[in-house]
């Protein structure tokens, strides 16, 4: 699979018995998980859920958290999730870039992407 030819892949690594593509970016990337599974899709593959380490800005909407990638503007709803602090810790950096460890689910349809939140580092903090 040509994922390592997206630019700012550094590095991809592809396994056809698991179903799993591993893959790590370069710091500062524009390469979106629209793109990565558009990828996987032109390749032949129907994409899953992914596990991801992002940076990105945690937003308010109404009631509701965003995170954005800043390089992409990518955008994910964060979900309710059984992590009752770490969406607490969450909330005490709204308007500022954090680092999240999370799940994103396999895409359906035109829904926006929800991401359940397992660990929050905030800018500048040892993890």
């Amino acid at each position: 699979m040509s994922l390592e030819k997206l630019e700012g892949v550094r590095a991809a690594k592809v396994s056809l018995n698991q179903g799993r593509a591993t893959i790590e970016l370069q710091p500062g990337n524009k390469v979106s998980l629209a793109d990565i599974r558009e990828r996987v899709r032109r390749n032949g593959f129907t994409p899953q859920g992914a596990t991801v380490t992002v940076r990105a800005r945690v937003l308010v909407d109404g009631d509701r958290l965003r995170l954005e990638v800043p390089e992409t503007k990518e955008t994910f709803e964060v979900a309710t999730t059984p992590h009752a602090e770490k969406l607490a810790q969450l909330k005490k950096h709204v308007g500022q870039v954090v680092t999240v460890k999370g799940l994103i689910a396999a895409p359906k349809d035109k829904a926006a992407a929800v991401i359940q939140i397992t660990d929050v580092t905030a800018e500048g903090a040892k993890p």
